[in-house]
């Protein structure tokens, strides 16, 4: 017999035991029933606090059936009126009422708070998540020095135009799995997918040291998921995928936004605009992984990399110097 069962059986016994005691044939004092319609809140409360709402009513329903057929059948109106039976029945089913809502009303929000760390689990690490959910970190602005990650998928719209939609979801949900994975492992956030482009950020909402070497190594990972997600495609008949990334290291604001109805934590300010525009940089490099001198000056260790030809950027006075990260081994650049 399983739990629930057994719940079940031990309510039905202790109402059942309940009625028998309400019908035995007792005088004085308890003859008038005080004690014994007392006895009728125990399985109504225990149904309620085991099954919620509905199990404690139908209880209640039960209870005041049982009373008011013995007081129907075996107690004079001129000993006990009918307004005291009813306002006993009447008790019964208040208590049904407030102990099942507030078991329903508290399970529900278990539920919405487990839905909640389970949905927020996946984009975010459990230390960022815990952060935010105990209300530890401020959600309603400040500017803050991030590094900004942006990557995006290269010929997908020919992808798109070429393929059966339920397997462009199939490719594109098992890079973004793949690519959350690896910001997650890092201690960076997932802010947004769009389109087939993911936006994330290493330092918000909660503060994060190195958080430019954390971005990098989060990009260094993307890569290998990205190959191994391509072996994956591969046994499923699919072409493998391409993709670029852009980091950049600034100041943002950085805070939830939107209307009335809908937020959404979001980065705004001149870092994400350049670390968007770095990763379209790629295709003009032909190179997967670029990273700006900002990213370069943070780096706590060795990086292989070389330098691109500076390029002019709208909003930033001097050209970026900018840097590709090697495939292969190369004459490392310190970032020092």
């Amino acid at each position: 017999m399983n739990v629930n069962a057994l719940k079940m059986a031990v309510i039905i016994v202790i109402l059942a035991a309940v009625a028998v005691v309400h019908h035995l044939p007792l005088h004085g004092f308890l003859g008038t029933h005080i004690l014994h319609r007392e006895l009728f809140f125990f399985p109504i409360v225990l149904a309620g606090l085991w099954y919620g709402l509905k199990a404690s009513l139908l209880t209640a329903v039960a209870a005041s059936i049982v009373y008011a057929h013995f007081f129907y059948h075996n107690i004079s109106p001129d000993r006990i009126s009918m307004a005291v039976v009813v306002l006993q029945v009447a008790g019964f089913n208040l208590m049904a009422l407030l102990t099942g809502w507030m078991v329903d009303r508290q399970r529900r929000q278990q539920r919405e708070r487990d839905f909640l760390n389970d949905t927020f689990g996946k984009y975010v690490s459990r230390t960022v998540r815990d952060e935010i959910l105990g209300g530890r970190v401020t959600l309603s602005g400040e500017l803050k020095e991030v590094t900004v990650l942006f990557a995006d998928l290269r010929d997908f719209t020919r992808l798109v135009e070429t393929t059966p939609p339920r397997e462009v979801v199939t490719i594109i949900n098992t890079y973004f799995k793949a690519m959350s994975e690896a910001i997650n492992a890092h201690h960076g956030l997932v802010i947004q997918f769009i389109g087939d482009e993911i936006e994330a950020v290493f330092g918000a909402p909660v503060a994060l040291e190195n958080h430019q070497q954390w971005a990098v190594d989060a990009a260094l990972d993307m890569r290998t998921r990205l190959s191994q997600v391509n072996l994956q495609l591969a046994r499923q008949g699919f072409a493998p995928l391409r993709h670029g990334i852009g980091v950049h290291t600034g100041k943002v604001v950085a805070a939830n936004i939107g209307s009335d109805h809908r937020l959404s934590y979001a980065l705004v300010g001149e870092t994400v605009n350049i670390a968007s525009r770095i990763q379209e940089l790629n295709k003009d490099f032909d190179t997967d992984i670029i990273i700006s001198q900002a990213v370069r000056q943070g780096l706590d260790r060795c990086v292989d990399m070389h330098p691109l030809t500076p390029v002019p950027v709208k909003g930033v006075h001097e050209p970026l110097q900018l840097f590709s990260i090697d495939k292969q081994p190369f004459v490392c650049v310190s970032s020092v």
